[in-house]
């Protein structure tokens, strides 16, 4: 197995992934530690520059190895250099840069009776991540980012999803362009809201649709709202004044698997 060395934290490469898993310009995306890695490619994303420690390198060579065919690069250095290549506190001793490529509306493939999850302005890299996550977990076929919707490729928001944003397609669009293309598909747009008049275990999931998931402070735009075939809110009988918005997501995408999985 070759690889480099790079001990010095004013590396040029260094400097260079630095600035990337900061701005991620263009197609690069910055992730961390083995099973990220292993989800990216399994999903057919390519592994570009892989960077390790010593102590990784001793209790994963066989892994190293098998990546080294599939990557550009393998290089090692200290444990100082991948701490500042990391995002977490405690490094799990393995950085990579990942080519992945942004999906198109005409690239996604939908099941028979879709389910497509939408976050309008949702600002938290953390509930975002959940979203996705819950998302991949509920058999989803795409998420949809509106503007004003953090940045799920940045490190944090990465790790946040647990690997499931390399499973599923994550396209950026404008509130516009989705709404014709639901139209277009006979998917029905519904729009998650805590004032909605309608209960959520009252609507019929089973059909094709779109879940909206709004603004932590704000909720969904009032535009979508307006273009919505339904808005439904979750029964709150305790006293907590509202929900979580990866929770509020939680809750309403399962209820679709569930009443998916019913009897007709």
């Amino acid at each position: 197995m070759r690889y480099k060395k790079i001990t010095s934290p004013s590396n040029p490469l260094v400097r260079e992934i630095l600035k990337e898993k900061k701005e991620r310009t263009g197609n690069i995306l910055i992730i961390e530690g083995r099973r990220l890695i292993e989800m990216a490619l399994a999903s057919g994303a390519h592994v570009d520059r892989v960077f390790f420690t010593d102590t990784f390198k001793s209790k994963n060579e066989a892994f190293l190895m098998q990546i080294s065919g599939k990557s550009s690069g393998l290089i090692e250095t200290s444990e100082h250099v991948l701490s500042k290549l990391a995002d977490t506190e405690t490094p799990q001793g393995i950085v990579a840069e990942v080519s992945h490529k942004s999906r198109k509306l005409q690239e996604v493939s939908l099941q028979g009776s879709p389910l497509i999850v939408v976050c309008d302005g949702i600002q938290d890299p953390g509930n975002l991540g959940t979203i996705i996550r819950t998302a991949d977990a509920a058999g989803a076929d795409a998420v949809v980012l509106l503007p004003g919707t953090c940045d799920p490729f940045l490190p944090k928001g990465i790790r946040s999803t647990a690997g499931s944003i390399f499973n599923l397609p994550v396209l950026f669009l404008k509130p516009e362009a989705l709404v014709e293309w639901l139209r277009k598909k006979s998917i029905n747009l519904i729009v998650s809201d805590v004032h909605a008049p309608g209960a959520l275990y009252d609507a019929d999931m089973r059909k094709p649709l779109a879940f909206v998931f709004g603004n932590e402070a704000f909720g969904v735009s009032e535009y979508l709202k307006g273009k919505s075939d339904m808005r439904v809110s979750i029964p709150i009988p305790g006293k907590a004044e509202s929900l979580n918005v990866a929770t509020s997501a939680a809750i309403c995408l399962y209820e679709a698997v569930r009443q998916r999985r019913g009897p007709t």
